[in-house]
């Protein structure tokens, strides 16, 4: 039998080219949000010090929305 080859090279099998697309951009949206959860409470720290914002419910509510995210989006993030 003959191999029969793709005619189109711009076709790629779906499955492998997915998952390095997927992974490549997967890994560093989970980084950044691991980081970022380490990074928010001091900047709230420093805002609230500053008197840039005050506490408020919108605020609060606002702070915790972000931080909630960005714990669950990095939770899988492993520095090393």
């Amino acid at each position: 039998m003959p191999s029969t080859s793709n005619p189109d090279p711009h076709v790629h099998a779906g499955p492998t080219d997915a998952s390095s697309v997927s992974e490549s951009v997967v890994s560093p949206l989970r980084a950044s949000a691991f980081w970022a959860t380490i990074a928010l409470p001091i900047v709230a720290l420093v805002l609230l010090a500053t008197g840039t914002v005050s506490v408020s419910l919108l605020t609060t509510v606002s702070f915790l929305t972000a931080y909630g995210t960005c714990a669950v989006a990095g939770h899988n993030h492993s520095p090393n």
